[in-house]
Order: structure tokens, then C-alpha cells, then sequence
């Protein structure tokens, strides 16, 4: 695989030449400092963009218009990171030798086309484009509030804070979102191509020097953006664990743990924790959680831990029965005790590796895991893979033990039941 760079006054072309794989991949990422308002908006706008065009203006030309180019698909992905808001708009196009000649220049053509030459008259967004978008998010927003899971959850982070960009939903805000109107998306569409910082990735057999030459020929951006965003969120000052209980009525009760990280140095960040909370939690059949509430006791219907590194937080999830809350609250409390003890067997820590460094290695097969890896060695200096696998070779059951007073539970939430 070649890397390449490719500089210009209004983005960065990052490149990955390789012919292991038969189609290509690229992603035209914009990236600003995280609001609830900039979630909602941002979903809005690029359903609505990859809706239509000017020169498409109906969903079905569209459409035909990709299938007729060896079926490009093009989408979009909005992620939180920490502080950060990423947007990006990605396609999946067939390596240029299966194709005509013309189609690749054709592909960039229409992708900048989507984002330079939208479906607008008059400052505002074509009315019924938007209408179907905004349904159609409306829907995913409040299908959010449908799931035991997620709300119990999200709850569980807004009673943390309300503030903090971790208990903002990653589907945007039904109030936000019924206060915006087609011309209001448009004042926002200008502002975000005129403020966000905007990077474009791309991976497959191509000939990067023509591709760098069709960016530039099609793309309108005017100017490059370097303004710094802190990706982590501070820690947070919770002094001590809250305890909240509510009826609300979603069947089994819903139990979420919130923990916060303090003053953990790089290495634990990066190698240490990620391999605690795969023994501890996770979503493996194999770890602590699993194996005392679930296959010894028979509490839970699920359980899950999910290392938030940039919020600096883990969050555990489970499903349970009501009369089991503090059977199982115990059993929590006791598998972290023993980890903290040094209570870790030889091949916990182990399989907990070889988890990592195949998923590591996996990333080598995928096109979109290794543009993720290139955007995160780029905004967040991740080591190259080969780095970190070392790294997590080092990790020892010492490493893990002294975790002990770095972690602390802040939040207690249960809900339903």
C-alpha cells in the first residue's frame, strides 16, 4: 500500500494505492466543534442534498444517474467524537479498470455536484425534499425514545451532565428539528461549507496524481480551515455516585452504570483500558460480567460495556428483572473489586489481546477501517497499527490492578422494571 498526500489551499487529499481490493473507496469528511444543534441540522442537510440536485432534481434521476455509473453508491455518516462533529460523505465506486474511461471523472463530477449544486430555488431548499427528510428523521429521533436501551442510556448521561456533548443524541433534537425550515437549512448549509474544516480520503487501485487533478478541476471549497478542536471532553468532577430510580414503564428494568476516568496517562488511555474493559465487560461471552451475572446467576438478560475513550468515560447496560437490581448492583461492584485485586487469570489477559490485535489486523482488509485509521492518525495522532500492536503486547495484569483509583463509579441508573 502507497500513502500519499496531496496539499492544497482549501483541503487535504490523503491517499491509500493498493489493488487488493476490486472497488474504491472515499470519504469528503467536514469536521466543527460538536453542538446538539450542528447534530440535528447536519443529518438534516445531507439527507436532503443526497436526495437531489439541480441537475437531478427528482430522487429517481438521481438514482439512475449513480446506477448508470457501474452503481456508485453514495451516503453519508455523521459520528461524535469527544468534541468533535464528523461528517462525511462517502462512496463506493468500482475500480476504474472494470469501467469506461469517462466514469470516473463522471463520479467526481456528481459527488461534488451533490454538495456544490443542491436542489435550491430562491435561498431554500426544494419544500418537498425537505418535508420527506425531516419526516424521515423525526422517525429515527423518536425511535431513540422507543428503545429501552438507548433512552435508559442516554437518561443515564444527561443525569451526568446536560451540557457535555456525551448526552446529546447522535440522532439530533425533535425540538431543534421542528424550528427548522427549508431557508433556515440553507443559511446553515453556507455557514457549514464555509466553516468546517474539510479533509478527503480516498483508497483503491487509482491513479492518484488524476485524482488529485478531478478534486481540484470539480470541488468549489474556498478556503482551508485549521482552526484546533480538543477532541477529549474534560473529566468529569463527579464527587459522588448518584443513585436515580424510575418507573417508567419498558418491561424489564434497564440498569446503567456510568464511570468516569481520572487522570489516566496515555498509555492507559490508549492500551490499558481498552483491554480492562474487554476482560471486565465488553460484549463478550467470555468476560467477568457475563460469566457471574449472567451464566452463574442467571440475572440479566444482557450485559454490555462500552469504553468511551474522548468522553473519558465507560458506560455498563444491562437488562434485568426488578428483583434482581441489587443482587446484580452487588455482583457489579464485585467483579471490579476483584479486578482491582489483581484477580485476573493469565489467559483473561490473554484472549483479551488476541481480540485486539486481530481486530487490528482486520483493519487491513477493510477499506473503510483503513480510511478510519488514516482520518484518526490524522485528527487524533493515532499510532500506525504495527505501533499499536506492540503496545498492547506490553500490557501486564499489574497495568490492569492499577486502574483501582482511576475509576469511578458516578452514576447509578435504573429505569422500569
Amino acid at each position: 500500500m502507497k500513502y500519499e498526500t496531496f496539499e492544497s489551499d482549501c483541503y487535504n487529499l490523503y491517499t491509500i494505492k493498493t489493488n487488493k481490493f476490486k472497488s474504491c473507496h472515499a470519504e469528503i469528511v467536514f469536521r466543527s466543534k460538536c453542538s446538539i444543534e450542528e447534530i440535528t441540522a447536519s443529518a438534516l442537510l445531507f439527507d436532503v442534498l443526497l436526495d437531489s440536485t439541480k441537475e437531478y432534481s427528482k430522487r429517481k434521476d438521481l438514482v439512475k444517474k449513480e446506477q448508470d455509473l457501474y452503481n456508485l453508491n453514495l451516503y453519508s455518516v455523521n459520528s461524535r467524537v469527544g468534541n468533535m462533529m464528523i461528517t462525511s460523505l462517502a462512496l463506493d465506486f468500482l475500480d476504474p479498470k472494470y469501467m469506461d474511461d469517462s466514469t470516473l471523472e463522471e463520479i467526481f463530477k456528481l459527488v461534488f455536484s451533490v454538495i456544490f449544486n443542491p436542489n435550491v430555488e430562491d435561498n431554500e431548499f426544494n419544500e418537498e425534499v425537505f418535508n420527506r427528510s425531516k419526516k424521515k428523521l423525526l422517525s429515527e429521533i423518536e425511535a431513540v425514545r422507543e428503545d429501552a436501551k438507548q433512552q435508559s442510556i442516554l437518561s443515564a448521561l444527561k443525569s451526568l451532565s446536560k451540557t457535555e456533548p456525551f448526552s446529546f443524541s447522535a440522532s439530533g433534537d425533535a425540538n431543534i428539528l421542528k424550528d427548522i425550515t427549508p431557508k433556515k437549512l440553507y443559511e446553515f448549509y453556507k455557514n457549514f461549507l464555509e466553516n468546517n474544516m474539510v479533509d478527503i480520503y480516498i483508497i483503491g487501485n487509482l491513479d492518484m496524481k488524476e485524482v488529485n487533478k478531478l478534486i481540484k478541476k470539480y470541488s468549489l471549497f474556498k478556503s482551508i480551515k485549521t482552526n484546533k478542536i480538543e477532541l477529549y471532553l474534560n473529566e468529569t468532577n463527579a464527587k459522588k455516585c448518584k443513585t436515580i430510580k424510575s418507573d417508567a414503564d419498558y418491561g424489564q428494568m434497564s440498569m446503567v452504570n456510568i464511570y468516569t476516568l481520572k487522570n489516566l496517562d496515555n498509555y492507559e488511555r490508549d492500551y490499558v483500558i481498552p483491554l480492562f474493559n474487554l476482560i471486565w465487560g465488553s460484549n463478550s461471552l467470555d468476560s467477568k460480567l457475563y460469566k457471574t451475572l449472567r451464566q452463574d446467576n442467571a440475572l440479566c438478560y444482557s450485559v454490555q460495556t462500552f469504553y468511551q475513550k474522548y468522553d473519558r468515560l465507560i458506560i455498563l447496560y444491562t437488562g434485568i428483572d426488578k428483583e434482581n437490581a441489587d443482587k446484580t448492583h452487588s455482583l457489579i461492584n464485585k467483579t471490579l473489586s476483584d479486578m482491582f485485586k489483581g484477580y485476573i487469570e493469565k489467559k483473561d489477559l490473554e484472549n483479551a489481546k488476541n481480540m485486539v490485535l486481530n481486530s487490528l489486523n482486520l483493519i487491513y482488509d477493510s477499506p473503510n477501517r483503513l480510511i478510519d485509521n488514516y482520518l484518526f492518525s490524522n485528527i487524533a495522532s493515532l499510532p500506525s497499527i504495527d505501533e499499536r500492536i506492540d503496545e498492547f503486547k506490553k500490557v501486564n495484569a499489574d497495568d490492569l490492578v492499577k486502574l483501582s483509583k482511576k475509576i469511578h463509579l458516578a452514576v447509578d441508573y435504573r429505569i422500569g422494571g
